[in-house]
């Protein structure tokens, strides 16, 4: 009776012995997903977490479950949920850097620049709500991370444009270059910083159409005002 009962206890171990039918594949990266396309949807879902719920809310877990993988390939890709912030600012704001960089090793042209960034946040909807949440509002997560990436990178580039621009006599040599960065970079911005104001006053919109206009525009309204002898 004794032996019966032991055998009966190890029967469910017996009945399902382990084999390659049912061999678990290690939890991860999903079956078929690239590097680059799990990174990209963790950017993805991250991105459109943050700015619904912002970046204090939302879990490494609940990134994880909006991408479709598992979160701990947060900290295997970006050292987990900051550095995952930290690529989604790198990803976008500096895009304008990376881009002027690209044209060769003397400056940048101030339009190039201009337009550089326009085209950015034309294309990009997400950002201006991004920052509204996370950079100006007092506190936000992403303000000092922000202000180190911004300043220590952008403006340099845009002042270092506007001095060799004013060295070649292509600029007015009586002009801040601080300012005119402060100018260049409004210009840009505001029109999709504001977006749901300008869009109903101003007709501001993300398509080609108008992006390609409001550029002819700034850039003849930056020359009138920039240019030797204005």
């Amino acid at each position: 009776m004794v032996n019966k009962i032991a055998l009966t206890a190890r029967a469910p171990a017996e009945e399902a012995p382990p084999g390659p039918a049912r061999k678990r594949r290690a939890r991860g990266r999903p079956k078929g997903a690239s590097a680059g396309q799990v990174r990209e949807r963790l950017l993805r879902a991250a991105r459109e977490l943050f700015l619904r719920y912002g970046y204090r809310a939302v879990s490494s877990r609940q990134i994880g479950a909006a991408a479709g993988v598992n979160f701990a390939m947060i900290r295997y890709y970006f050292g987990g949920k900051p550095g995952l912030y930290r690529e989604i600012l790198q990803g976008v704001l500096p895009a304008p850097i990376a881009g002027a960089l690209q044209m060769g090793g003397s400056p940048p042209k101030l339009a190039d620049i201009l337009s550089n960034i326009t085209r950015v946040w034309a294309a990009n909807p997400w950002i201006a709500g991004f920052v509204l949440r996370e950079v100006l509002v007092p506190g936000g997560p992403m303000r000092s991370m922000f202000l180190r990436e911004f300043p220590e990178r952008l403006a340099p580039l845009i002042e270092r444009a506007v001095r060799a621009e004013i060295e070649r006599g292509a600029l007015r040599a009586d002009l801040d270059p601080k300012l005119l960065v402060l100018s260049v970079v409004s210009l840009a911005v505001f029109p999709f910083l504001g977006f749901p104001l300008t869009s109903r006053v101003f007709g501001v919109s993300n398509d080609e159409e108008f992006v390609t206009r409001f550029l002819r525009h700034t850039q003849a309204l930056l020359a009138c005002g920039v240019a030797p002898g204005a």
